[in-house]
């Protein structure tokens, strides 16, 4: 593997991740770039295998990945994936690939250019463990063709203060608090079922305190509305599924799994939080796991494709609409 990027989201998820791959003998990171010396001379004196770039296309010809990991601002995704499948090299990048519809036009010809390669996102939620709960309950229902309601909450007191380059506070370029939280739901959602459509999205407020939300339907007969901000007073997540055929309802509170049926809820069962940084990071170790043991499987390949790129167009639709008046949330009794 190569990494391109030294910044927050490689030095506190992406290079622990890799240690534990690289001892348990799945892998090898053979180069690292970053333009900043210190930051890539500090992963190479921890990995003795890899070689330091300042270059991107000058690593990819050099070490000659099958992988590149890409770890650099939003800005920067289209060009990186480019220059890896232009070569050969599978990708794992970043969200957000692409922010606008010719970003996902561009998408779809790279995918289309060699379809034996993966372009896979960093969309790590998907193996926490309570989604896997919630998303059996929500799947039940969606393929018995129920009415179902998935709502989503998340609250930031501002953008990631660890982060660096600020990127997250330029959301014409950078995608805002759409393509930093936002664009993982939409990626869970899709999983639920390809047939996810965004209806309406509004945004507003200055770069770094934004608040946002995302209507969507689902498989014709279920509805999400995700809601994002950067100007809450506390880091808070929440995501709630309703079935009301089945008076059922699941919710992950932050550190609390709870579900409630006919309106008697059970004792909240703790588990880990999305609003906890350990948590979120501790998730790319399953998701480097899933990619190691599933990149050699074609099928494996096409459907990490496939799902990162219409989670991109999901992403540029919402951000196409984000200017225009607030949607209505549609009727799901």
């Amino acid at each position: 593997m190569g990494l391109v990027g030294v910044g927050s989201a490689a030095t506190r998820a992406h290079l622990p991740a890799l240690s534990v791959a690289e001892a348990a003998g799945g892998i090898t990171l053979v180069g690292v770039c970053d333009p900043a010396a210190d930051r890539r001379e500090a992963v190479v004196a921890a990995h003795r295998s890899a070689r330091g770039f300042g270059d991107n296309d000058e690593m990819l010809d050099e070490v000659r990945p099958d992988l590149l990991i890409i770890a650099t601002p939003p800005s920067a995704h289209l060009g990186e994936i480019g220059a890896a499948l232009a070569r050969g090299v599978h990708v794992l990048c970043e969200k957000p690939l692409g922010l606008r519809d010719a970003d996902v036009a561009e998408l779809r010809e790279l995918a289309r250019s060699d379809q034996e390669l993966a372009l896979a996102t960093v969309h790590q939620y998907r193996h926490a463990q309570p989604w896997r709960w919630l998303a059996r309950a929500a799947a039940g229902g969606l393929v018995n063709g129920e009415s179902v309601r998935i709502d989503v909450a998340v609250e930031r007191p501002g953008t990631d203060p660890l982060s660096a380059g600020g990127w997250r506070a330029d959301p014409e370029h950078e995608g805002g608090i759409l393509g930093d939280h936002a664009v993982h739901y939409l990626s869970l959602l899709r999983e639920l079922h390809p047939d996810c459509r965004v209806v309406g999205c509004h945004r507003e407020g200055r770069g770094g305190r934004e608040v946002a939300s995302i209507d969507l339907r689902l498989a014709g007969v279920g509805v999400a509305h995700i809601d994002v901000s950067y100007a809450g007073e506390r880091r808070h997540n929440l995501i709630r599924l309703q079935r009301p055929a089945q008076c059922l309802e699941v919710t992950w509170e932050d550190g609390a799994f709870t579900v409630a049926h006919n309106g008697q809820a059970a004792a909240p069962r703790a588990v880990a939080s999305l609003s906890d940084r350990a948590t979120v990071n501790a998730l790319y170790s399953p998701m480097y796991a899933d990619l190691i043991s599933g990149i050699v499987d074609p099928q494996w390949r096409a459907h990490a494709t496939a799902h990162s790129v219409e989670v991109a167009a999901l992403l540029a639709t919402s951000l196409g609409l984000a200017g225009g008046p607030r949607s209505v949330n549609p009727c799901w009794c």
